[in-house]
């Protein structure tokens, strides 16, 4: 009887103590949850890298983090490197794109729905790190440190959304040889370049630039839907 006791208690125990570990995992996994970092808004830590980065070799020729916001995101802009290498034209070795991203203290992750096949696989979550003018970015198979730079433009249309200062006259930006921004006072009317491309958030917000609105779909014999869309960005008379 006493043995029989025993083994009940014994068995008893076990049980407790299957749960109590049980019980202490799934603490643990909610623990972990609970530090991971929310990116459904830009944080304060997210805000601080909006700005112009620069780098000549890596997968990230030029990114542009804007304040810009579209939803619970902000605007980005960058030129990259594809990794494709042909002899016969046309090579997509560069490509730009345009999309949104989402920031924490650690991680940041970029989104796009103009990213082509060869460039998708840039998209996504990123580790980072800033130490003075680096901004490095990593994942698992990727590394990349851009600098931080006062300004960056393939076209000068990208200098209006990074709230560069520059003299207070007429004028407008062009793209140097070093692909930064350049304030031409005597510019007027700036060059069209400024106002085409540009997305409608950036359009409206660019007192030098006029949206284009028209129908979504016209078919090839002239019907067109009834809604009112926005169609593209151009200089105000």
């Amino acid at each position: 009887m006493l043995t029989k006791k025993l083994i009940v208690g014994l068995a008893a125990l076990g049980l407790l103590t299957t749960g109590a570990l049980t019980g202490c995992a799934a603490d643990t996994a909610e623990a972990e949850e609970a530090v991971e970092e929310s990116e459904s808004d830009l944080t304060a830590a997210g805000k601080a890298l909006i700005g112009s980065y620069k780098d000549d070799s890596g997968a990230f020729r030029g990114l542009i983090l804007t304040s810009v916001r579209a939803g619970q995101a902000n605007e980005f802009t960058a030129d990259v490197d594809t990794g494709v290498r042909c002899i016969v034209a046309p090579c997509p070795s560069s490509e730009r794109i345009t999309g949104t991203f989402t920031a924490g203290a650690k991680t940041i992750t970029l989104r796009s729905t103009t990213a082509s096949s060869f460039s998708k696989h840039l998209l996504g979550k990123y580790n980072y790190l800033v130490q003075g003018d680096k901004f490095s970015l990593s994942r698992k198979g990727f590394a990349q440190s851009l600098e931080k730079v006062p300004s960056y433009c393939a076209q000068s249309a990208d200098c209006y959304e990074q709230d560069i200062i520059h003299p207070m006259c007429m004028g407008g930006f062009t793209c140097t040889a070093q692909s930064t921004c350049k304030w031409s006072c005597g510019m007027w009317p700036p060059p069209a370049v400024v106002c085409a491309g540009l997305e409608q958030s950036a359009c409206e917000g660019n007192a030098s630039c006029a949206g284009i609105y028209g129908p979504s779909w016209c078919s090839p014999g002239g019907i067109c839907s009834k809604d009112f869309a926005f169609k593209g960005c151009q200089q105000k008379p």
